[in-house]
């Protein structure tokens, strides 16, 4: 039987998306070995996009069968308003299965992804959506230089620009600090690290605005129209984690014609699994720790100015077990 009416078919106005929306991918199965400092790099990367996204977003958390005290924590960050999505699986669903959730479901109008070692810096999104903006048929754009391109050069959605009047195409070498920097933080090889070093960076410039990108983009963060993911995914899934199913990700991307680019300067670093001197400092300059000793405090935007004090007040056990009281017998007495 139902018993009077569901308050939510009152005109209770469902939450309305940003333009933005940022999803995260978790993965801890235990607090040792490989994982042992995960946790705590995962806290810094949520304060660094916090600190550094200059728009109004929405966070998403799909947490990939983390450990109990991953979850644990993954939901305090969201009652204290780090976090405003949080999906948890029990099962490991691999890092491409996940994406398929994330991408078909999020509903705004741009989507970013990140594995959970990724630190934001200022400027990312501003610099990432301009790319997006600055040039035709772009699918997806990381907020880093492309410097070891996933698809090994056989990309050929780029290729439409190259006899494009309005862009200029180029091959130049970018900034060697920027290497060294990107060599760093994915641990690459020193024979690998060479090569990189001495192939130039293929650039693609906007004649009309001077918005630059370098050609590729990275798996590991990316933003992506949402009419674009949603004509990627579904992709199969065989395993947790594997670069070739990151390959079968930006084949399918570039198949439809759609750009891989990339920003010119590095608006994020890969942290990877141990904070290092280079991100501690970092995660100093930019006040995390101080930001993350104190829950996020968010303003309410949802419901009229009576809710908002309702729920102001309901913070206070005293005050929110009367509310419930004063609830319950006003239902049952119109119901």
């Amino acid at each position: 039987m139902r018993l009077g009416q569901n308050p939510s078919k009152d005109k209770l106005p469902a939450y309305q998306p940003a333009s933005l929306g940022i999803a995260l991918l978790s993965y801890i199965p235990s607090m040792a070995g490989y994982f042992e400092h995960s946790l705590e790099i995962i806290r810094y990367q949520i304060a660094s996009i916090r600190h550094s996204t200059g728009m109004d977003f929405d966070l998403l958390v799909f947490d990939n069968g983390s450990c109990d005290e991953t979850v644990s924590e993954l939901q305090r960050m969201q009652r204290d308003g780090w976090i405003d999505m949080l999906i948890a699986s029990r099962h490991n669903l691999g890092k491409i299965g996940a994406l398929n959730w994330i991408l078909g479901a999020m509903p705004n109008a741009f989507i970013c992804y990140a594995d959970s070692d990724v630190l934001f810096r200022p400027g990312w999104a501003e610099n990432s959506l301009q790319i997006l903006e600055s040039f035709p048929r772009v699918g997806i754009v990381s907020a880093q230089p492309c410097f070891d391109d996933i698809l090994r050069g056989s990309g050929k959605a780029h290729l439409a620009l190259e006899n494009d009047p309005r862009f200029q195409s180029q091959s130049r070498n970018l900034d060697a600090s920027i290497l060294d920097e990107y060599a760093a933080g994915v641990g690459l090889d020193p024979e690998r690290l060479k090569i990189i070093k001495d192939t130039p960076s293929r650039l693609i410039t906007n004649r009309e605005n001077g918005v630059s990108a370098v050609v590729g983009a990275t798996h590991m963060q990316f933003v992506c129209p949402r009419l674009v993911a949603q004509e990627i995914v579904p992709l199969p899934v065989s395993y947790g984690l594997g670069r070739l199913e990151d390959r079968n990700f930006n084949l399918k991307v570039d198949a439809a014609g759609y750009l891989h680019l990339s920003t010119l300067a590095a608006y994020v670093w890969h942290m990877g699994n141990v904070p290092d001197q280079k991100t501690i400092d970092e995660v100093q300059t930019m006040g995390l720790l101080e930001m993350l000793s104190a829950p996020l405090q968010k303003p309410l935007k949802t419901g009229g100015w009576a809710i908002r004090v309702m729920k102001r007040v309901a913070r206070f056990g005293v005050f929110r077990v009367m509310l419930y009281r004063l609830y319950n017998f006003l239902f049952k007495l119109y119901a």
